[in-house]
């Protein structure tokens, strides 16, 4: 089987060392195929060149000028592919901009068309409040689809609030974000630990993630702003990058807790993992999520949780016993569960022990790529009928 895919993360086209797994995903997924070709979005000022990555595996960056001008550089590249080779099912990253390129693609060959949808975008009130133009996404989004042959979600949430709203179930499929974890459950500190503590302090909290408005960090620091007034001891590592950083240091200091914040910028994937190793509580305030591989990284490296009530939970926590899910935007409450578990290191232990017992059985699930295969080969088997 030959499959064209459409993304947008250009990372992995520079070898990201954070992102260094997304690549590898595509190197697993293209073992199982005939060929697999990318088109993926890049800033122009990259001037990223094609890239092969293995005999069958070829990454096409669109060096587009602008977000803007992605869907037409995109579809022009892919049309061009689909011309000149056998393309059997096209696979899009989110059925927005890169699943509009996939609709048109679809409409010009006749190939049936797989779109993805991390995150759990349908009527999500508060995915559309980030941004005025993420309500015409939710729109298009919907609209691409009903459009689409099969849909791959990542979390039981997404599945259901697109069966809502009349797409056939028979087209969704819940299939996990495929990845390679299972070194998580052996992590090791290597001393980070003690290096941490060595600055006064007694407790560390870990988010990992970008530094985006969808992590809600604001809500973090006004949460670890309470939890400094019964813990004054408690250090949080804030681990990423993104553009808001620099708010978000700012905002640290106005609320007068950045000396207990250390923002350690990007962290190599492969590096992660002793930072997980390293704290007591894992934290993750998020407004919305798909599912967030951070959790099944924490809960593999047997770590209690605080989160808030994101998508994507219900396959991997389970509140009160492995962790705490709070309501969003409410850092009392989510600061109240952090204290709660601090003070209680025993609870904390068997919430990280009894979380790793429940998901060290699902690696399987996670590290296998043939689910997504035999997705796309059904995808790949579909016929398109006149009303495309």
């Amino acid at each position: 089987m030959n499959t064209l895919g459409v993304g947008l993360d250009y990372l992995m086209l520079e070898d990201n060392k954070v992102r260094g797994d997304v690549r590898q995903r595509q190197l697993d997924y293209a073992k199982s195929l005939d060929s697999l070709t990318l088109v993926v979005y890049s800033p122009k000022e990259l001037n990223l060149q094609p890239q092969q990555w293995a005999a069958n595996l070829w990454a096409y960056p669109t060096n587009s000028r602008s977000r803007m001008t992605f869907v037409s550089d995109a579809y022009k590249m892919a049309a061009k592919i689909c011309k000149e080779r056998r393309i059997d099912a096209i696979t899009t990253e989110d059925p927005f901009t890169t699943g509009l390129v996939g609709y048109l693609l679809k409409i010009k060959f006749r190939i049936p068309l797989n779109v993805q949808a991390h995150i759990d975008f349908v009527d999500n009130k508060y995915w559309m409040q980030l941004r005025g133009a993420n309500r015409f996404f939710n729109i298009l989004g919907k609209f691409i689809c009903n459009k689409a042959d099969t849909i791959r979600v990542v979390a039981s949430e997404t599945k259901e609030s697109l069966e809502k709203r009349g797409i056939d179930p028979e087209k969704v499929s819940l299939i996990s974000v495929h990845s390679t974890l299972g070194h998580f459950a052996h992590s090791n500190d290597t001393g980070l630990r003690e290096e941490f503590l060595k600055k006064e302090f007694d407790r560390i909290l870990l988010f990992v993630g970008r530094l985006v408005d969808q992590k809600d960090i604001p809500n973090l620091f006004s949460a670890f702003k309470l939890i400094l007034k019964k813990r004054p001891r408690t250090l949080l590592l804030v681990a990423g990058q993104g553009p808001k950083r620099e708010y978000l240091e700012q905002l640290a200091k106005k609320k007068c807790i950045d000396s207990n914040i250390i923002f350690t910028g990007s962290i190599a994937h492969s590096e992660i993992q002793r930072y997980y190793a390293a704290s007591d509580i894992f934290v993750l305030p998020s407004i919305f999520e798909g599912r967030a591989t951070v959790l099944v990284e924490a809960i593999l490296s047997r770590k209690p949780i605080v989160t808030t009530d994101v998508s994507g939970l219900k396959e991997w926590l389970i509140d009160n016993e492995t962790g705490f899910i709070v309501k969003r935007r409410d850092p009392k409450a989510f600061a109240d569960k952090v204290i709660y578990l601090l003070d209680n290191p025993e609870l904390a232990a068997s919430f990280g022990e009894k979380g790793y017992e429940l998901a060290k059985n699902r690696l399987k699930e996670i590290s296998d790529t043939s689910s997504m295969i035999k997705l796309w080969e059904k995808t790949a088997g579909m016929k398109i009928g006149d009303g495309r």
